[in-house]
């Protein structure tokens, strides 16, 4: 974890249990702050924090502005904040929740990601956390006085900041979740009563307020992790009508892992999962990462498209190349991370991975397919299906790579031609090239 901030993993490490290093890798920076939303106005400190939360503050959709308008207000109102704390359990297959840190000094906050097994870390357990999850009502530490036991770690990291007094208090969802919200102050003598009571009256508002804006983006987090970006943003913003599809030009990619039913009926469940998982990070990461969609996992199998925008003749030509391009340095990538993985998967005397890739340039027919009560947001037509049909000829060529005779015409690159071959479905053989350099 690097920042330009001296005290980053320091800061990072105090969201949960203290400046303990060993949590580092289990924190993954969202937002780094630095420097505030010149856009957003300061809320007017005449409005009751709760008044505030039940109005204004329904503009915002990320609980790290929430929090910075929120102790922006505080402060302004008198409260003598030194570090707050949010932290907001989710689903997601990465990550158990998402910290946000404000620091007076730093009053833009930081967002961090806790991925999932820091709850099982002795870092963890030391944390006040586990008690508000249990059902504390309220954790308070009074840190200027010497009698008080310093019985959590961060406990100490605060005190060499400063402050004086912490109060951790739960965040309840409409559904039970108990998530959690911490408070200190550098104030002489700590937070009074009446900044307490403030502080504890304005909990009901602040959960409903934080909820809202969490599920909303549990929302998009999960459309985008199981349908993929480009997707999860159609459904999200309203398409979702059965029958509902557009025509798009796009580069589609089939790939599949060759004799994978010889792998399932050799390989236990779990090393066959892990196959498959190592298998699919790889190439996942090669098409994202150029651009591409993930359209769907079929078993061993993944479609993808790199889509083709260009308004007019000239810039389709332009739009064409750049997605053959695209999807072209994605395949080259999967090669080379596979060939990775099949390097450490050999040194662990586990099988290596062989697959090949179809690419073809088409127009696809882009939305939602299925039943009633269950849809798929998917592309289909005859593109789809040309790719699909020349994967299969990697198997006989021996190559991990072939393109179609539109996409090596647009690609921009020379390929090398591997014949023509008949193909399943279709009445005449297809030609389809190989770049050399994966021959």
């Amino acid at each position: 974890m690097t920042s330009s901030d001296p005290r980053g993993d320091r800061t990072a490490a105090m969201l949960l249990p203290g400046s303990n290093p060993a949590i580092a890798s289990h924190l993954r920076i969202l937002h780094d702050g630095g420097a505030e939303d010149a856009a957003d106005a300061r809320p007017d400190p005449a409005v009751p924090p709760t008044d505030w939360l039940l109005t204004a503050a329904s503009r915002h959709t990320s609980t790290r502005t929430l929090i910075r308008d929120l102790t922006a207000l505080l402060c302004d109102r008198g409260m003598p904040l030194l570090r707050v704390t949010c932290f907001v359990r989710t689903l997601h297959p990465q990550a158990s929740g998402t910290s946000v840190v404000w620091m007076r000094d730093r009053p833009d906050p930081r967002a961090v990601r806790v991925l999932r097994g820091m709850e099982d870390t002795p870092a963890f357990q030391a944390s006040p956390l586990p008690l508000i999850f249990q059902g504390a009502a309220a954790i308070r530490r009074r840190l200027d006085v010497p009698e008080q036991t310093l019985d959590f770690p961060v406990l100490a990291d605060l005190r060499e900041l400063g402050a004086t007094d912490y109060v951790a208090m739960p965040l309840a969802f409409s559904d039970g979740m108990i998530n959690f919200i911490t408070w200190s102050t550098d104030r002489p003598g700590g937070f009074s009563t009446e900044e307490l009571t403030v502080l504890w009256e304005l909990l009901p508002a602040l959960s409903l307020r934080v909820e809202v804006i969490e599920r909303r983006e549990l929302t998009a987090q999960l459309l985008e992790v199981y349908l993929g970006r480009q997707t999860g943003r159609r459904v999200l913003a309203g398409a979702i009508a059965r029958g509902e599809t557009a025509s798009i030009r796009a580069a589609v990619w089939y790939s599949d892992i060759k004799d994978f039913t010889v792998l399932s009926d050799r390989l236990p469940r779990q090393e066959l999962i892990d196959l498959l998982n190592g298998y699919f990070e790889a190439s996942v990461q090669a098409v994202e990462e150029r651009g591409g969609e993930i359209l769907k996992f079929l078993g061993d199998g993944m479609l993808a498209i790199f889509p083709a925008e260009g308004s007019d003749i000239l810039d389709r030509a332009s739009a064409d190349r750049e997605a053959c391009h695209h999807a072209m340095a994605a395949a080259r990538d999967t090669v080379k991370l596979v060939r990775a993985l099949n390097q450490r998967r050999l040194r662990q005397d586990k099988p290596a991975v062989d697959f090949g890739i179809a690419l073809h340039l088409g127009e696809v027919g882009y939305g939602n397919i299925g039943g009633l009560e269950r849809l798929d947001f998917t592309v289909i037509g005859p593109a789809v299906n040309l790719a699909s049909r020349i994967e299969r000829l990697t198997r006989s060529l021996g190559v991990r790579v072939l393109a179609s005779a539109d996409f090596a015409e647009t690609a921009g690159e020379t390929l090398t031609p591997m014949g023509r071959h008949p193909v399943k479905g279709l009445p005449h053989p297809v030609e389809v090239f190989a770049p050399s350099d994966l021959l």
